[in-house]
């Protein structure tokens, strides 16, 4: 017995050393035990009837931490920010043990709330002060900001006041850099708002400058700082609601430009520094969309173009339980609202926006499945294995969470009971605390690949639940990769040990600087690193994620690639090479050598454009008030925003091609003629008269056979009170470009038209019509009849019976596919694959095709997009950039059906999580529909995590249709022999948003087509936001192999970014060619098209 007990006891014994190994190796980031690294620091707040989220909103947003080394000994040291105790400053002793100096060096700080915290060496001395940010005149508190001035004996001296440091409002953190480039650091210091009567309001309140609150921009003047905010343009507004800021030169000019990020309805601000002391605030020029709870956020080159791209973070919830329990996006009514108040869209995700050579920014953060996180602070940006390109880890976690619906619904209702005495209200508010749910989430990590991020969350790092506000990075053991470090809320403080470094196909090479004396360290200077044909760059910048910094230097993943060179551009503007040394698994110090340095010319990126914008003539379209989703709630995406139509041809038989423009609804659409060598509006009032009527496509041909061009218009949703002027309509043309209306009637056809093709498709002598329908304007869900519309001369069009086409159009082409030389029909519908009819002899037969590819489909084109000497269909869909993942295995489901027994039928959209079936719509959004739902879920706990077959069978709803998508990916059909069967999917760049539109022509002059493609979708919910990550591009055939590579619209000359083009067309004027770019509720553009004697 006493064996089996010993043998038992070695089991156990043996059995938890390997668990604790395998839990010590089997991440990447492995967590060093407090007990061993000797840091007991904790941010523990306390919670009472003053002191608690609902009377300081900011009450769980934790404190930061910096790294660097204070005492030159070549280890990074730490000091942790507390937000009502005392911070803590640790010196690293090595081998991850650290020691408490923060009584002997004096830097435990007085403020009663601190917040952020940076290390700078504020006086040029050679060694990190520490600069803390502190909270006062709220809840009583008491204190400003505090300089901690490092005396190089490992002690410290408070110099805020001497500094002109000791600023006193709501400040969150404060970023160090020298904006005016007389090489001295300056500082920007981001502050908070409070919800206040003033808070609220036009977008124009941010112009005035309200104390505390808004943000400053400090310069330093002979190492004294004043306050320069009003002369540089900072915005200080009442509504300023600042959790951080990136500073970068985002647009390589060589002057740092500011992104702050604001929570709730403010704006983030992009500051464009001007060079001349002041700055300009340009978001809505550059960024399309923004994070609408803007916490944390990071700057760097992720893709390796040297440009700064930026993530921002907000509260989007990855967990559906935690997603139905919360309160996120404004609902689209409030949205709208808001922009008429002057405010930009914004959405409550985390925001990848890449830089596009400093014109603008394409944000990509669905498609790389790190939009959400949930209640996000801190993103870091680095390369964490060593593998050359850039990885992200991000904090999360909220102590309690206020925006639970339940909490939130329980807390108006309690509130109704007004509670006269204040030891009631006390008492009401100390229960309400505990009702609110915590909030712990696992920290998360991401591995970049340059295109794309991977969640490596469990993998890299234990997915523990965790509330972690601050933190930063640094080599804490000089071993070549960066370890973790994290200020918890009431908990230890976390040191993740990186064991990249023991990696033997890794590689680091890290770059610190000797500027001049005024900024000994070189904040701002950039690197780019040369290696193997590849180039990496940094700028350095301290303060970064959220109210935390980082060390001084600048740290180089390199897998296993060798250095070629490496290139400093100083932050006074001039550079200098360090060439032919062995770099590799080394820190160095590069030293500024006024002797052999030469002054950096930025310029302006180079491209041929071959556009130039030419406005040859005015047209705005102008959407009407029409909202589909206060008809339709439950709807994912508008159909009543098609528009504009747009028609090409000469009506007028001069020799000179004239424009047909629809409007939308009450909008007059408008005829404009070449004549005298100008475009100039033609007015048809019986073209004009039918205003009310909405325009989504048109075509000009010859309906009648006289030899000239007649105008089929195609009409989309308007209110349905007036379903009647939904009717297409034909316009018959004299000759000399005036039109007027046939005395025969076309068919009716009430239904939503998408598109209208011409083509003589029974090869009768006359032409006939495609009229593709996308839907019936009173049930979104259900697929329609589209018809082909057979010409019996005399003006009379009949259907022809034998084709039968019922899904929901977008696009048709007639292209022929099979060399018969007569055209076949193509057709791309949503929630359906694409439908290809070929023609025999007027009989068209549908080719059934062998790719699962239901999508939403967009456009259809033919073009020989892989140069194999055949052409391909080409597809454009929503794209990938979509909170949508649709598979065959799970695709995206649209129920359709009268799901409450009121006699109309509904839709309700759902989506697959781990092999489940969830809805979309949130418990409010259901209940606005479908009212009954509360009835069967009394509180959004018990809607939360529910699937939609139980919540259908709940309804008892009958006879319910579901249609689907396996698809969101734009691609083509690849043309094998004639067969179609192949769907190759197109590279990443196309996938970010919709396409809306090919069009092929040969631009360059190069003797084949290339393609031109443009697209974007503002016609959605909050819950999308809009897609808008589609700037336009134009394919052409690689130089180097037999396929193809693209050049953007801005490289060509073209400006199709940050704009939702519905339509693509060519334009012949005077012997010039130009394009036109159509789109939807903005202003046509037309570009010229340049030759060589043009330019």
């Amino acid at each position: 017995m006493k064996n089996i007990l010993t043998l038992l006891l070695l089991f156990f014994f043996f059995s938890c050393t390997q668990k604790e190994n395998q839990d010590a190796t089997s991440y990447l980031f492995s967590k060093v035990d407090n007990k061993i690294t000797g840091i007991d620091f904790q941010n523990q707040i306390q919670e009472d009837e003053k002191y608690n989220i609902v009377n300081y909103l900011y009450y769980y947003n934790g404190g930061g931490v910096a790294v660097g080394d204070i005492n030159n000994d070549d280890l990074p040291d730490l000091y942790f920010v507390s937000n009502r105790g005392q911070n803590k400053l640790y010196l690293n002793q090595g081998d991850f043990k650290f020691k408490d100096i923060t009584t002997s060096s004096g830097t435990a700080g007085k403020s009663d709330w601190n917040t952020g915290v940076t290390m700078v060496d504020i006086n040029g001395d050679g060694f990190l002060d520490i600069y803390v940010c502190a909270v006062i005149n709220i809840l009583g508190f008491e204190g400003h900001n505090e300089l901690f001035i490092n005396n190089g004996d490992g002690t410290f001296t408070e110099e805020s006041e001497k500094y002109g440091l000791n600023y006193k409002g709501y400040a969150t953190q404060a970023y160090f850099f020298d904006y005016d480039k007389d090489d001295d650091l300056d500082v920007y210091i981001v502050n908070h708002a409070l919800h206040t009567k003033t808070s609220h309001g036009p977008s124009y309140i941010r112009k005035k400058r309200t104390d505390y609150v808004g943000d400053v921009l400090l310069k330093n003047d002979n190492s004294k700082f004043i306050d320069v905010s009003l002369e540089a343009k900072i915005h200080g507004g009442a509504n300023g609601y600042g959790l951080s800021a990136s500073i970068a030169d985002f647009n390589n000019d060589g002057w740092d430009d500011i992104y702050v990020c604001n929570d709730f309805h403010e704006d983030d601000y992009y500051y464009i520094n001007q060079g001349d002391g002041t700055f300009n605030e340009e978001l809505p020029k550059y960024f399309s969309h923004t994070s609408r709870f803007s916490m944390g956020s990071d700057a760097a080159d992720i893709d390796g173009d040297g440009f700064q791209d930026l993530i921002t973070l907000d509260m989007l919830p990855y967990e559906e339980k935690v997603l139905k329990e919360s309160d996120g996006d404004v609902s689209y009514k409030t949205q709208e609202f808001l922009i008429s108040q002057g405010y930009q869209k914004q959405y409550a995700r985390n925001m990848l926006q890449m830089n596009k050579s400093g014109d603008f920014f394409i944000e990509k953060g669905l498609y790389d499945n790190i939009a959400a996180t949930d209640w996000s602070w801190s993103p870091l940006i680095a390369d964490y294995n060593l593998d050359g390109h850039q990885d992200l880890f991000i904090t999360n976690g909220i102590h309690k969470r206020p925006n639970n619906l339940d909490f939130m619904r329980y807390l108006s209702n309690s509130f109704k009971n007004k509670y006269q005495d204040k030891k009631q209200k006390d008492a009401w508010l100390i229960k309400s605390l505990k009702v609110m749910p915590t909030g712990e989430t696992p920290n998360a990590i991401f591995e970049g690949d340059s295109k794309t991020f991977h969640n490596k969350t469990g993998d890299w790092i234990k997915n523990t639940p965790t509330l972690s506000n601050g933190a930063t990075y640094a080599d804490l053991d000089n071993d070549g990769d960066l370890d973790l470090i994290v200020n918890n809320l009431n908990d230890f403080a976390s040191l993740y040990k990186n064991g990249s470094s023991d990696n033997s196909n890794t590689s680091f090479v890290s770059v610190e600087f000797d500027y001049k004396p005024s900024n000994k360290l070189g904040i701002g200077s950039k690197v780019f690193i040369y290696s193997n044909n590849e180039i990496q760059n940094k700028q350095l910048f301290t303060s970064r994620g959220f109210i935390s910094s980082v060390a001084p230097k600048l740290h180089f993943g390199l897998g296993q690639k060798s250095i070629d060179s490496i290139k400093v551009i100083w932050p006074d503007n001039t550079y200098q090479n360090i060439n032919l040394v062995d770099f590799k698994n080394k820190n160095i110090k590069i030293k500024y050598d006024s002797q052999n340095i030469t002054s950096f010319k930025y310029k302006n990126q180079t491209s041929n454009p071959i556009f130039k914008k030419d406005q040859l003539a005015t047209f705005k379209h102008r959407e009407d008030q029409y909202n589909d989703f206060d008809v339709n709630k439950l709807i994912p995406y508008k159909i009543s925003t098609q528009g504009p139509a747009i028609a090409i041809g000469d009506v007028n038989n001069d020799g000179q091609e004239d424009i047909f423009i629809g409007g939308a609804s009450l909008q007059k659409s408008k005829l404009i003629i070449s004549k005298e060598q100008k475009l100039q509006h033609h007015p048809i009032p019986v073209i004009e008269n039918d205003s009310i009527s909405e325009d989504v496509d048109a075509t000009f041909f010859d309906v009648d056979g006289d030899n000239d061009l007649d105008l089929y218009v195609a009409s989309g949703i308007i209110d349905s009170k007036h379903i009647e002027f939904q009717n297409d309509r034909l316009y018959i043309n004299d000759g000399l470009g005036n039109f007027s209306k046939p005395s025969t009637d076309l068919p009716v056809n009430n239904l939503n038209t998408a598109v209208v093709r011409a083509y003589d498709y029974d090869q009768d002598g006359d032409m006939d019509i495609f009229v593709g329908n996308r839907s019936d304007s009173s049930n979104f869900g259900k697929k329609v009849n589209s018809y082909l519309l057979k010409n019996q001369g005399n003006l009379q069009f009949v259907k022809d019976n034998s084709f039968s086409l019922t899904t929901m159009v977008t696009d048709a082409i007639w292209e022929d596919i099979n060399g018969d030389n007569i055209k076949d029909l193509l057709v791309a519908a949503e929630w359906d694959k694409p439908r290809i009819f070929t023609n025999n002899n007027g009989t068209l037969t549908e080719v059934e095709l062998e790719a699962n590819i239901t999508g939403l489909w967009q456009s259809i084109a033919f073009y020989d997009i892989d140069f194999d000497g055949d052409k391909d269909i080409l597809l454009g869909n929503w794209g990938q950039n979509t909170k949508f993942k649709p598979t065959t295995e799970y695709p995206l489901v649209m129920y359709y059906g009268d799901f409450d027994q009121n006699n109309k039928n509904e839709t309700l959209v759902a989506y697959a999580v781990k092999g489940q079936y969830y809805p979309v719509n949130s418990k409010d959004e259901f209940a606005s529909q479908i009212n009954i739902i509360n009835k069967q879920y009394i509180d959004y706990k018990s809607y939360a995590n529910q699937p939609i077959d139980d919540i259908l069978k709940s309804l008892n709803a009958k006879t319910i249709e579901s249609i689907d998508v396996t698809t969101l990916k734009s691609g083509y059909l690849r043309n094998t022999n004639g067969t179609y069967d192949e769907f190759i999917e197109f590279p990443p760049t196309f996938q970010l948003s919709p396409i809306n539109s090919f069009l092929a022509n040969d631009f360059l002059g190069e003797g084949y087509d290339q393609l031109l493609l443009g697209g974007n979708f503002y016609g959605l919910n909050t819950y999308h936001g809009i897609f808008n990550s589609n700037p336009g591009f134009l394919i052409t055939k690689s130089r180097t192999k037999n396929t193809f590579s693209y050049l953007s619209s801005k490289q060509v000359g073209l400006t199709l970014h940050n704009k939702e083009l519905r339509i693509l067309k060519k334009l012949t004027h005077n012997q010039d060619e130009y394009l036109i770019s159509g789109f939807n509720n903005d202003s046509l553009y037309f570009f010229r098209r340049l030759t060589n004697n043009s330019k």
